[in-house]
C-alpha cells in the first residue's frame, strides 16, 4: 500500500466534506473505540461535524476513553422523519405549519379543482440526515458493522468509505483502502493517518491512542508486535497522553548515605541521576509526529 497515494486521496474527500460519520464493529475492543475516538477528535479539530457510532453499547473497561459518550449505537437516531403525500402536479396551493400546546401541525391546502388529501394518500419514511464521507475504523467487512449497515445499506453505497484496518483478511471494501498488515494495532494506523493529514496531536487525542495501543497488544506482550506500536505510545507519552487507572508517583532523588564521625548526613549521590534532553518541549509531539521517515545508513554497517 502506497501511504501518500492513499492519504492524498482521503485529503481531497475531506476538503470536500462538512458532516462525517465514524463507525466500527460490534463486540468493541480497546483498538477499535480508542482508534476511532482519536479519529473523531482529529476529524473535529479540522472543523468537521462528526457522528460516531458503534452497535453495540459500550462495556464499563471502555467509559476512560474521551469522547466516548458521543458514540451512538443507532443510527435511526440521526434519521429524518419524512411525511409524504400522493401528488399530483399542481394540486397544492399552499403548506404551512402550526404548533397548538403539544402538536404540530402540518397544513396541506388542496388548489381549487383538485381532489383533497385524504388519509389513505399520507405516508411516513425515515432518511439518513446528511452525511459526506464515512470512515470504517478496525472492521474486517461490512457486516461487522451489523445494524448500523443492514439498516442503512443505500447510505453506504452512496457515499465514498474511507476502510481503515490493520486484519489480513479485510475485505478491501472501501473506497479507499488504508489496510496495514503490518501493524500490530489500528490504533497505529489511524495514527498514522492523522499525522499525515497535519492533525495536531492533543493530550486527549495522545492518551486515546496511548491505552489503544497498550491494551491492543497486552501491553506489547503479543506475538506479533510492530515496531509502529512502541512508535505511537512513544509519541503519545511525549504529547502528555496518559494511561487509565495508573497513578503518577513523584520519584525522590537517590540519596546516599554519609558516615562523617558519629553523624550521618545525606549528600545527593549524582551518580545515579539519568541525564538527557528531550527532543522537543514536555507535552508536546513534533509537527510530524508519526509521518513515514526514510533513514540513511550511517555507512557504519
Amino acid at each position: 500500500m502506497d501511504y501518500q497515494t492513499e492519504v492524498t486521496k482521503v485529503k481531497d474527500l475531506l476538503a470536500k466534506a462538512k458532516d462525517i460519520l465514524i463507525v466500527t464493529h460490534e463486540s468493541p475492543t480497546d483498538d477499535s473505540i480508542g482508534s476511532s475516538l482519536a479519529l473523531y477528535l482529529g476529524l473535529i479539530s479540522l472543523g468537521k461535524k462528526v457522528t460516531i457510532a458503534c452497535p453495540d453499547s459500550m462495556k464499563v473497561g471502555l467509559s476512560s476513553y474521551v469522547g466516548v459518550n458521543k458514540i451512538i449505537s443507532d443510527l435511526a437516531s440521526k434519521k429524518n422523519f419524512i411525511i409524504s403525500l400522493d401528488y399530483v402536479d399542481g394540486s397544492i396551493e399552499k403548506v404551512s405549519y402550526n404548533i397548538e400546546g403539544d402538536k404540530f401541525n402540518l397544513v396541506v391546502e388542496p388548489r381549487q379543482g383538485f381532489e383533497s388529501f385524504s388519509q389513505d394518500k399520507v405516508h411516513y419514511s425515515y432518511a439518513s440526515t446528511s452525511v459526506d464521507l464515512i470512515f470504517s475504523i478496525d472492521t474486517i467487512h461490512l457486516g461487522g458493522l451489523k445494524k448500523l449497515y443492514e439498516g442503512n445499506k443505500e447510505l453506504f453505497a452512496g457515499k465514498p468509505v474511507v476502510n481503515v484496518d490493520r486484519h489480513a483478511g479485510n475485505a478491501q471494501y472501501g473506497s479507499i483502502n488504508i489496510v496495514d498488515v503490518s501493524s500490530s494495532t489500528t490504533a497505529e494506523v489511524v495514527a498514522r493517518l492523522l499525522s499525515m493529514l497535519d492533525v495536531k496531536l492533543t493530550v486527549d487525542i495522545a492518551t486515546n491512542f496511548l491505552n489503544a495501543v497498550y491494551e491492543g497488544t497486552g501491553n506489547f506482550s503479543v506475538s506479533n508486535i510492530s515496531a509502529g506500536a512502541f512508535d505511537v505510545a512513544s509519541v503519545a507519552l511525549k504529547a502528555g497522553g496518559k494511561r487509565f487507572g495508573v497513578v503518577e508517583e513523584t520519584v525522590a532523588p537517590s540519596v546516599a548515605i554519609e558516615q562523617t564521625h558519629d553523624h550521618p548526613h545525606p549528600v545527593m549521590d549524582d551518580r545515579v541521576q539519568p541525564v538527557s534532553q528531550p527532543a522537543t518541549p514536555a507535552g508536546q509531539a513534533p509537527a510530524d509526529w508519526l509521518r513515514p521517515k526514510i533513514f540513511k545508513s550511517s555507512g557504519l554497517l
